[in-house]
């Protein structure tokens, strides 16, 4: 004889579902939905507001309401922490006695624990609360994304993906789930990421500048040239090169002084993962090759403010060689 299919746990009268890990929040809130709807047979149980838009009478009322049929009735409020002190004092008075055909669910931040109505949650319902990995765990995070997607994301390749979306979880999120379209599932490469996944073109500025402080002369404008390709600026080009060499200068010289290279780039403003590239690119530079980068540089900038006939385009391209056989 089959073994009897597990009991679902009662549904709450309230939840509140919060926190910072959005794709989580998002999935909480659809499992809920999806029980009442299986539960009732239909979707006419689910009402929707925004507690920007909407008071807590409008949702009590709903709330008051009798489902259709079978199950119960489902009040979801979104960006519950919008509502002032009022409204959020009526919803505490409702759920010292609410009904036991509704479930109100309350999304979003904004609600502190030691409010009255973050209290009357815990007390007449439950609190979930979802956080996000920190910046450092995403690439974790997305290979276990990817492993739910039948992708096998190397770390590498993890890396990667989480430097094209920001630190972004649903971006994180929706390009794996085109890797899993494009690819059908297997062993996702760097190449793959960047061959599938939408790249910026900030983030190919990033990477030229990775290259160029690799001195990787070949992948400089293999770079480049996807950037002007993409109708990048060619003067919003020449900005990023030019501050970042001015970056590497700094630290050279620094270092040539007898100060640490890592001090000395964190002491530009920048954040410690970029401050540590730029610190180990410099060991690569001499202040002398910097100096003429930048010389060349100033040239480009007349260039590009109409003193040569050359196309911006050419005119970034001829400088950005110049500068590569200057720091070689």
């Amino acid at each position: 004889m089959a073994a009897k299919a597990k009991k679902q746990e009662a549904l709450k009268p309230v939840y509140l579902i919060t926190g910072s890990d959005g794709p989580k929040v998002e999935m909480a809130v659809r499992r809920l939905r999806d029980r009442v709807i299986a539960d009732a047979g239909t979707d006419m149980n689910v009402d929707t507001f925004d507690a920007a838009e909407h008071g807590a009478m409008e949702v009590i009322q709903a709330a008051s309401t009798m489902p259709f049929g079978a199950g119960v009735r489902l009040v979801l409020v979104k960006n519950a922490g919008a509502w002032a002190k009022a409204d959020k004092d009526a919803l505490v008075t409702y759920l010292a006695d609410p009904p036991p055909q509704t479930v109100v669910a309350l999304t979003g931040g904004g609600i502190r624990k030691n409010e009255g109505l973050f209290k009357a949650v815990e007390a007449a319902g439950m609190v979930l609360s979802y956080e996000a990995p920190r910046p450092g765990n995403l690439p974790g995070w997305a290979q276990e994304q990817a492993k739910q997607r039948r992708l096998k994301l190397a770390p590498d390749a993890a890396q990667r993906l989480v430097f094209l979306a920001g630190h972004d979880q649903r971006a994180i999120a929706s390009e794996l789930d085109k890797l899993a379209a494009y690819l059908g599932g297997g062993g996702v490469t760097v190449e793959d990421v960047d061959e599938v996944c939408w790249v910026s073109a900030e983030v190919r500025i990033w990477d030229l500048t990775d290259a160029l402080g690799a001195r990787d002369r070949t992948l400089v404008f293999r770079q480049l040239e996807a950037l002007l390709a993409d109708r990048a600026a060619p003067a919003a080009v020449f900005y990023q090169i030019a501050r970042h060499l001015r970056m590497l200068a700094s630290v050279v010289e620094a270092g040539d002084r007898g100060e640490d290279p890592g001090k000395a780039a964190l002491a530009l403003g920048l954040k410690p993962y970029p401050a540590r590239k730029v610190a180990e690119q410099s060991r690569g530079f001499t202040a002398e090759g910097l100096r003429e980068s930048i010389r060349l540089l100033s040239g480009l900038d007349a260039d590009l403010k109409g003193r040569s006939e050359l196309r911006p385009d050419l005119a970034l391209e001829i400088a950005v060689a110049r500068i590569m056989d200057a720091v070689a």
